[in-house]
């Protein structure tokens, strides 16, 4: 490894006060500095943990969670302190939000909603019953079922979704209420209804119904792909649309995984596993459900980690590869962002690690300066005596709880990006020198990433070796003015010095690759290059930053 000499650190620190002078600075040391030990809650190593500074005025999303439940006083602390929004529906926060008026963000899930599909029986009374032709249905007028399971039909009356949406829009409606303020994000756990086909033939498995038929031939479309998708976008926006008619607001909407593709087009069969983001879009490619894509990017789930391949298919298939592909694929539909549900491991799942966290503090920089615009953080310990502590902030011992980690890493790379929210909002994201790897059966779509000179390494695939990068640079640019926000990120190996070429005007940089990730402001100033980096504690990036 390369080291950074001292001249070099004595420069990169003094940039960064520099920077941070302009806004006035803040040390953000820990408020509840504390010795951990055996006795010490999952709240008490969130209260030591240095606290994120956030830029007044920012308007990124509240961050949210999507895990199996914290403490009342940690959701508190994590409301007030780290970007998130308040959840109102557990432990009574409506009225806690209620009794703080103005201070904290509500935000509500939607969850559960299969329990409405799997109630064509009966097996649920408590909920209202839905159409009978909500279910596909043979020749015969019976129910077909898969695994035990009704089937959502694409034909489904809009009247299906509208019963569930005023079933939760009263629910969130009351809660809203309550907390005597307008809701700021509704997140909807999705996974239920109608659904993408997996490995069986579309016309086939549908096909059997005879009045999705004549609903397919009735629909102008000669693809049955998009008819599915076409229909999903339909029923999920009509149950949104009657949700909101409860609500005194109208929040921004997030479906998890409603999306262009993580994996779009990196094998043949792409289409039998996704739905086509292009069918959520109406006339003028204004969302239908979410109002940004919302792509699952858990560690080492689905992908290979931070770097790997696909052994069959030979191509890259780390998360930021699979979340370029994403969000170029939006943006080429006119989305330039993203609210991802992320996670950086959990325990218990068999073959299943945690990422270490400086490297996802580095993945999470690399996403917001993709277009990131919040995240919902997902973990997935439900039972058991670790769920226990983090539910009932029981003793925990003196190593912080994964969970508790990965909310501070969301939490301080959010707060970074509310200083840097202008290069999101007036500056693109530039689509790099290459095309994404990702082409089968799908249009061919830039790689958004610049290649670091030399930054790569070889891995065995199935047909021969395949080469995937080392270090990674994302850069965006201001609308019309030389100024550059530019991450360089280690996703392998130690941090490090790295090369890039961004534009011709700039010549090549020297970033410092480090595997929490390195955000630079460059800036051409009377033909001189700027360059300063923003977040000199890789992994207290406000450290030096005030409100």
């Amino acid at each position: 490894m390369k080291k950074l000499h001292l001249g070099s650190m004595r420069s990169t620190i003094s940039s960064a006060l520099s920077f941070a002078m302009t806004l006035g600075m803040v040390v953000n040391t820990p408020l509840y500095a504390q010795t951990l030990n055996s006795q010490s809650t999952p709240l008490d190593h969130l209260k030591a943990a240095p606290r994120p500074v956030f830029k007044k005025g920012n308007t990124l999303l509240p961050l949210g969670q999507a895990h199996c439940g914290l403490s009342k006083d940690t959701y508190i602390e994590l409301a007030n302190y780290w970007g998130y929004g308040l959840p109102i529906q557990p432990d009574n926060l409506a009225e806690y939000a209620q009794a703080n008026p103005n201070r904290y963000q509500p935000v509500a899930m939607v969850g559960e909603v299969y329990r409405f599909y799997d109630n064509y029986d009966g097996r649920h009374p408590n909920l209202p019953k839905l159409p009978l032709n909500t279910w596909l249905r043979d020749k015969n007028g019976n129910i077909i079922l898969n695994g035990g399971r009704a089937i959502v039909s694409p034909a489904a009356p809009n009247e299906a979704f509208q019963i569930i949406g005023d079933y939760y829009g009263k629910y969130i409606g009351q809660l809203e209420r309550t907390a005597g303020q307008p809701i700021k994000l509704i997140m909807n756990q999705g996974e239920s209804g109608l659904w993408i086909l997996a490995d069986n033939d579309p016309e086939q498995y549908f096909g059997r119904d005879p009045q999705v038929k004549a609903d397919f031939n009735n629909s102008g479309l000669n693809d049955w792909f998009a008819y599915i998708s076409r229909n999903k976008a339909r029923q999920e926006g009509v149950l949104k649309e009657k949700l909101f008619s409860n609500l005194q607001s109208r929040p921004p909407y997030s479906w998890y995984q409603e999306q262009y593709g993580t994996e779009r087009g990196r094998w043949a069969g792409w289409a039998w596993y996704m739905f086509k983001y292009e069918n959520f879009l109406d006339s003028s490619r204004k969302p239908i459900v979410s109002d940004y894509t919302a792509p699952e990017m858990y560690y080492n789930f689905h992908n290979s980690g931070w770097t790997g391949i696909e052994y069959n298919t030979g191509v890259a298939w780390d998360a930021l590869t699979q979340a370029l592909n994403n969000i170029s694929g939006a943006i080429s539909l006119g989305q330039k962002f993203t609210y991802p549900w992320i996670s950086m491991g959990w325990e218990g799942y068999t073959g299943q690690p945690i990422s270490s966290p400086d490297t996802f503090m580095g993945m999470m920089k690399t996403y917001y300066t993709a277009g990131a615009i919040g995240s919902v953080g997902g973990y997935f310990v439900c039972s058991g005596p670790l769920w226990e502590a983090l539910n009932y902030n029981r003793p925990i011992g003196a190593t912080t709880p994964t969970l508790i980690r990965q909310l501070t890493i969301q939490g301080h790379a959010h707060a970074l990006f509310s200083h840097l929210e202008e290069y999101l909002r007036k500056g693109d994201l530039l689509p790099g020198p290459n095309l994404h790897p990702y082409q089968s059966w799908t249009k061919v779509l830039p790689a958004m990433e610049f290649p670091a000179e030399g930054q790569t390494q070889q891995l065995q695939g199935r047909w021969g070796p395949v080469t995937v990068r080392t270090a990674r640079v994302l850069a965006r640019k201001i609308i019309g003015e030389d100024r550059w926000l530019v991450t360089a990120w280690a996703n392998v190996g130690n941090d490090r010095d790295v090369r890039v070429k961004i534009d011709n005007k700039l010549g090549t940089l020297t970033l410092r690759a480090r595997r929490a990730g390195s955000v630079y402001v460059v800036k051409l100033v009377n033909g001189l290059v700027q360059q300063t980096l923003i977040d000199s504690d890789g992994m207290n990036p406000t450290k030096f930053l005030s409100p």
